[in-house]
C-alpha cells in the first residue's frame, strides 16, 4: 500500500510557488506570436499539415518547417473543444507545472527562506518571460529533463520528453547541450571529489542524454516534416544575417525590471559558484553566455542555474523543511484546493488583450474596400500575425514574425519602411500595395503623405491607414 505523502513546510511553500505559477498563467491571451500560433493549429484540423505558406502574400506557396507543429495543433484542438477559454486554462496549468518544477530544483538547498528567495526573481521573470508561446511548454520540458537528471525518476523517461520536445519547439538542441555539459562537469568533479563520488552523476548524464537523443531521433524520423524538423536548428542559424534585426535575439540591454532581476540572480549565481559542483556550474555558464548574447535564452538561462543555485548557496542546519504540524497539514490541503480553483476561477472572460492590435482600423478598411484579404496591405510585423489569424488561408499579411521563413531581403524591407529610411519609397515601388497600414506616430505617415501619391483614408489617434490615390480601389 503506497504511503499518503506528509504534509511539511516544504509542501506549504511548494503549493505557493505553484499557486503563483497558476496565476502568472492566467492572464489574459494576447502575444503576436501565439496568434500565428493558433492560427497554425486550426490550419491543420481543417486541412491538414501545414507545408506551405499560407498566410502571407510576399511567401505565400513557399515550403515551410513548423517547428512548433505539435504546440499548434494542441493549441488548435484545445481551442476547437474549449475555445479561449480553455487555451487560457492550458497556460495556467503550464506554468503552474513549470513553477512546481523549478521549485523541485532548488531542492539540494535545505533552507526553504533560501530557496524561497531564489525563486522570487524566478518568477517574476516568469511574469513576463512565461508567454504563450510554445516555448512555454519547452521550458516545463526543460525543468522536467533537469529534474530527471538531479535524481528524480528514471531517465528513461526522457525518450518521451525528446518525443515532445521537437515537436513543440526548436529549442530541443539546448538539452542535448545542457546534459552534455552537466557530464562534462562531473568529469572535472573527478579530480576534485574523487571517483567513488562523481561515478553515479557521470553515468546518469550520459544516461540521460542518451534516452533524450533516442527520443529526439525517434520524433524527428517519423514527424510529419521528416529528418526536414532534426535539421530546422541548423537552417535557423544559417539565417544570422535575419535574426540579428530581431529584438529577442539580439543582447539584451536589461533596461526592463524582468531581466534586472536576471541580472540579479546572476550575482547570486556568482555566489553559489564557490560551493557548487562542476555539474551544475558548467551548463549554467554555457546558457548565461548564450542569454547575455540573445534575450530570447534567458528564461532557459534562468531553468539551468536553479540546480546550481540549490546547491551552492549556504545551507544552514537545521533544516526546516520536514517541520510538520496541524496547521502546516491545515495550509497543504487550502493550498491544494486553491491550485485547483484559481484556474476555473481565474480564467473568466474576456480572455484576449488586443489593444495593441488596429482592429478598428482593419475593420474600417473593410467598409471602405481595402480588406487585407483582397488587396495588398503593407503594415508591421506584429499586425501580420493578427492579420494571420483573422483571415487565415486568405494570405493577407505583408510580413509576420515567422522570420524562420522570411528572406533577407523582405526582413531588410521591412526595417526599412519601419525606420523611415532614404529608400523606403522604392521599398514601397517594390511591393506596389494599396493600402499602408502604419502607426501615426511613425515617421513613414508623414513621408507618404508629404509625397503626394498618398492619402489618409482613415486615422485615429494610434492608426492611419493610406491609400495610394493612383489606385483604382482607393476610395475618395
Amino acid at each position: 500500500m503506497t504511503a499518503r505523502p506528509t504534509a511539511t513546510l516544504e509542501r506549504v511553500f511548494g503549493l505557493s510557488v505553484v499557486l503563483v505559477g497558476v496565476g502568472i498563467g492566467a492572464q489574459k491571451l494576447g502575444d503576436n506570436s501565439f496568434l500565428t500560433h493558433l492560427a497554425t493549429g486550426r490550419q491543420m484540423l481543417d486541412h491538414g499539415i501545414v507545408r506551405e505558406d499560407v498566410f502571407t502574400w510576399t511567401s505565400a506557396g513557399e515550403s515551410v518547417v513548423v517547428q512548433s507543429w505539435l504546440a499548434s495543433l494542441l493549441y488548435g484542438l484545445v481551442d476547437q473543444v474549449g475555445g479561449f477559454h480553455g487555451l487560457r486554462l492550458l497556460m495556467a496549468v503550464s506554468t503552474g507545472a513549470l513553477a512546481g518544477l523549478l521549485w523541485l530544483l532548488t531542492s539540494r538547498n535545505s533552507s526553504l527562506l533560501i530557496r524561497v528567495g531564489v525563486m522570487v526573481p524566478t518568477l517574476w521573470i516568469g511574469i513576463y518571460a512565461w508567454t504563450e508561446r510554445p516555448l512555454l511548454i519547452a521550458l516545463v520540458l526543460l525543468a522536467l529533463m533537469l529534474v530527471i537528471a538531479e535524481g528524480r525518476g528514471d531517465p528513461r523517461w526522457l525518450i518521451v520528453v525528446g518525443v515532445l520536445w521537437i515537436g513543440v519547439h526548436g529549442s530541443w538542441p539546448l538539452g542535448l547541450v545542457i546534459l552534455g555539459a552537466r557530464w562534462f562537469g562531473s568529469r572535472i568533479d573527478r579530480v576534485a571529489v574523487g571517483e567513488s563520488v562523481t561515478v553515479e552523476w557521470r553515468d546518469r548524464n550520459a544516461a540521460s542524454a542518451l534516452w533524450l537523443s533516442i527520443g529526439v531521433l525517434i520524433a524527428g524520423i517519423v514527424s510529419p516534416y521528416g529528418p526536414r524538423l532534426l535539421l530546422f536548428p541548423l537552417d535557423l542559424l544559417g539565417r544570422q544575417e535575419t535574426l540579428r534585426h530581431v529584438a529577442e535575439w539580439q543582447a539584451s540591454s536589461f533596461e526592463s525590471t524582468w531581466t534586472r532581476a536576471f541580472l540579479v540572480l546572476l550575482v547570486v549565481v556568482a555566489i553559489a559558484v564557490r560551493r557548487a559542483t562542476w555539474q551544475t556550474i558548467v551548463p549554467a555558464l554555457v546558457i548565461v553566455v548564450m542569454a547575455l548574447l540573445s534575450a530570447r535564452n534567458i528564461s532557459v538561462a534562468v531553468v539551468t542555474m536553479l540546480p546550481l543555485l540549490g546547491e551552492g548557496l549556504p545551507q544552514p542546519r537545521p533544516s526546516d523543511r520536514s517541520y510538520t504540524s496541524s496547521a502546516v497539514r491545515l495550509a497543504c490541503l487550502a493550498l491544494a484546493a486553491l491550485v485547483i480553483a484559481l484556474p476555473l476561477i481565474s480564467v473568466r472572460g474576456p480572455h484576449v488583450e488586443m489593444d495593441r492590435y488596429p482592429i478598428e482600423a482593419v475593420n474600417a478598411m473593410e467598409g471602405m474596400g481595402l480588406s487585407p484579404a483582397e488587396v495588398p496591405v503593407v503594415h508591421q510585423d506584429f499586425v501580420g500575425n493578427y492579420l494571420d489569424i483573422r483571415y487565415a488561408e486568405a494570405g493577407a499579411a505583408w510580413i509576420d514574425d515567422r522570420y524562420e521563413l522570411h528572406g533577407a531581403e523582405l526582413v531588410d524591407d521591412y526595417l526599412t519602411l519601419l525606420d523611415g529610411g532614404l529608400s523606403w519609397n522604392d521599398v514601397l515601388d517594390k511591393y506596389d500595395p494599396t493600402a499602408i497600414l502604419w502607426p501615426t506616430d511613425r515617421v513613414l505617415v508623414a513621408l507618404a503623405v508629404g509625397t503626394g501619391e498618398w492619402t489618409v483614408a482613415w486615422h485615429d489617434d494610434d492608426w492611419t491607414v493610406l491609400c495610394s490615390v493612383a489606385d483604382t480601389e482607393c476610395p475618395p
